[in-house]
């Protein structure tokens, strides 16, 4: 478990009801929010972590999107029905 952890605390934040509750994580909100202590501070750095994450995961693909991602304009697969001769 401890490599999916980005998983778990998502599911554990949709079971609260809180996901998304912190917004765009500018680098401004995430700094006030560190200040006020609390939860407030735990929301803010773990928007921060997924932040870093995120930028980690851009710059290793080269800003191309992850694998299974959808390309633009490509066309649908076949979902395996009878082919044509």
């Amino acid at each position: 478990m401890a490599g999916k952890w980005i998983q778990a605390a998502t599911a554990k934040m949709k079971k609260k009801g809180t996901l998304g509750k912190f917004g765009k994580a500018t680098t401004k909100k995430i700094a006030a929010a560190k200040k006020k202590g609390g939860v407030a501070k735990k929301e803010a750095v773990f928007a921060q972590n997924m932040k870093r994450i995120a930028a980690k995961r851009k710059k290793s693909t080269g800003g191309r999107k992850m694998v299974g991602a959808k390309k633009k304009g490509s066309k649908p697969k076949s979902k395996g029905g009878k082919k044509k001769k």
